[in-house]
Order: C-alpha cells, then structure tokens, then sequence
C-alpha cells in the first residue's frame, strides 16, 4: 500500500516545532507497518500562505521611527532565517517529502500516486488558522483523492468554536473523509453531532511514540547546568514569564526561553534559531517546562518534565483537554490563577498514556485494514 500524510508541518507562520515532529512520528509509524509499501509527506502549501514571504514576516511591522524595535525585528528575521535552514535540513535527512510542491489549485488535478491519505493532527480543521473558513484539500475534497481511502487522524480544529455558518460548511466537507478521528474530546462532540459516520477521539501522534524513539534526532543543548525552559509557539506571555523567572531565582536555574521573539521581560537566555534536535535537547534537559503549547505538554509528560501549561488566547483549550485526559488539571493554569501543584505521578501518567496509545492505534488500524 502507498500511503501519504497531509498536514500543516512544512508550512507553518511561526515554525512550530510539533507540527514536524507529529508528522515525523506518524511517517515512522505508518512506514513500519507491514503492509505499507512507502509513506510520503505531501508537500502542499494552503491557499493562507501562497505569497506570504514567511522569512520577512517580523519586517513588515518594523519601522525605523522606533530604531529598539526596528533592531529587534531585524535580529528575529536572521534568528528565523537559521530555524528556517535547520528545520529544511531535518526535512531532508529525516522525513521522506515529494519532491513536488502543490497549492491548492494544482493539488486538485495532481496525479497522486496512492491508495491512502492521511489528513494528520494539528489545527487542518480550525477554521481560524484559514481566515474563517476550511481548507477543503484537508477533507480530502479534491479531484486528485477521489478514489484514495481518506483517514483523518488526530484532526484538530484548535478552539472548535464554530458560528451556524461555519458547522454547515463543515458538515459539507465531512462527507469526504472514509474514517474520522480528532485529537481533542470537545471537538470530537461537534464533529459528531454534524455526521453520521463514527468519529472516536485519539491521541496527538507524539504521545504514541516513546522517549526513546527520539534519541537518533536529539542534539545536545547550547545550555550548561540546570535551568528552567520557557517554550513560546506563537505569542510570548508576560504574565507567564514573569511567574518563570520568579520560580526559576527560588530554585536556582537559569531562565531559558524558546521562542521566535527577542520581547522585554525578565532576563533570560532567549533561543530563536534552535533546530529540532536541539529543541529536544533542551526539553528533556530541563528542570522544568513552563509553556502555553500543546507539544510542550506532549513532550514533558513523554520525557517527564516538571511542567506547566498555560492558557492563551486561541490555543489553550488543546492541552487543557490534553492535562485532562491524563488527570493533569493540576498543571494547567487559568489566567492569573497559578497555583503549586503536587508532584506528578508519572507510573499513573504512563498507565494512562499506554491505554489511550492502545485504543489510539487499535482505531488506526482498522481504519487502515478495512476500507
């Protein structure tokens, strides 16, 4: 069987570390099942960002009236500009990508040469990330899949918080799909109540991997003694960082922040240019995870990192739904609402874990086997 997974991990505004790395899980995963013949990682490029110059995005804002931020921004676009060429790096000695690149335009008479698609977790169902509206080719409703069996794994579709217009045009596009699960439980419940075709709820492909399976792509950090990380995907949180440096001075660690953004706040080591292996590096070397990232939470309870999540603005129900899946309510934190938490127990964390990867693969299988 040939097999291909489309996602939004290649293409991403901000460079998110989870998107390549749940794809590069789920590549692996699929490419060692027996009966799978090759596993391709689609390179496709959502209408959203056709002729965004994603290399100059922190330029655009930038102006020479305000010469502090004009610098800034200009350190952030030559930090992006080593993520950028670190991350093709990982894309080309890791991951097995076509060699073509196809929009939303020519993907629908593209001739593609599979039996299965995979449309694969992150946010390929928020209509948020695609300016109010669905991308369609992440449905499968393309000319180019007809006849291809359609597996939505793990979709997400972010906050799920959908107007009447948006859950009609979303109940048009699920009839594409052969097989449909989504990572979070809340959207899940939507999703159900606008199809006739089961829909389970399975986790984010990270958390069927093993600690261990990362080892071949970890690289050592560029951070000596114990310390304290930080992770920012998109948007830095003052409030967040302000309760990490607090926390990090009680317990003696340095404060190390990964983000793309050199903003104001309290001192600490910001690293924007950091490649996937190091970012693995330097979560599994951390003290603690202080994050507002879905991937973040996947990574500490993997690697068993003391931790904390905090809520934002469009992206925070994710990993409260993921802390509660795992009886972490404790380590998801409400604005302004951060309490001490107890010590994790990580042998309850892991039986939790293993039961939901059993129920998860046992689903993907029979997507996979039955047709």
């Amino acid at each position: 069987m040939k097999t291909a997974i489309l996602s939004i991990n290649l293409h991403t505004r901000k460079l998110n570390y989870g998107a390549v790395l749940h794809s590069w899980v789920f590549q692996r995963l699929i490419g060692a099942r027996g009966d799978v013949e090759r596993c391709d990682v689609i390179d496709y490029l959502p209408a959203v960002l056709e002729g965004v110059d994603l290399k100059r995005q922190f330029m655009e804002k930038a102006s020479l009236k305000h010469p502090g931020d004009w610098l800034r921004r200009r350190r952030q676009t030559a930090a992006f500009a080593r993520r950028n060429e670190a991350f093709e790096r990982f894309f080309r000695e890791h991951m097995r990508v076509t060699p073509e690149r196809y929009t939303a335009e020519t993907i629908q008479t593209a001739r593609l040469p599979y039996d299965a698609v995979f449309f694969e977790s992150d946010v390929i169902w928020s209509p948020t990330y695609f300016r109010g509206d669905f991308d369609p080719v992440f449905f499968g409703a393309a000319d180019s899949m007809r006849g291809l069996r359609k597996i939505a794994y793990a979709a997400s579709m972010g906050q799920a918080r959908l107007d009447a217009a948006q859950r009609e045009r979303l109940r048009e596009l699920l009839r594409w799909p052969d097989h449909i699960s989504l990572r979070e439980r809340y959207a899940a419940e939507i999703v159900r109540g606008l199809t006739d075709k089961p829909v389970a709820d399975v986790m984010d492909p990270t958390l069927l991997a093993e600690p261990g399976d990362f080892d071949a792509i970890t690289a050592p950090g560029r951070v000596g003694g114990g310390y304290m990380l930080v992770y920012f995907p998109t948007h830095v949180d003052a409030a967040l960082l302000e309760i990490a440096a607090e926390h990090a001075g009680a317990r003696g660690l340095q404060l190390v922040e990964v983000s793309n953004y050199f903003a104001p706040g309290p001192k600490r080591r910001v690293i924007a240019d950091a490649g996937i292996g190091e970012f693995l590096g330097l979560v599994r070397g951390a003290e603690a995870v202080y994050c507002n990232s879905l991937h973040g939470v996947c990574l500490s309870i993997l690697f068993h990192r003391d931790f904390y999540a905090f809520d934002r603005r469009g992206g925070g129900d994710k990993y409260r739904d993921l802390c509660g899946r795992f009886g972490l309510e404790d380590r998801f934190v409400e604005a302004g609402g951060f309490r001490e938490a107890a010590p994790v127990d990580w042998a309850a964390v892991d039986a939790l874990r293993q039961g939901e990867k059993r129920r998860s693969l046992e689903w993907l299988d029979a997507a996979i086997t039955q047709g």
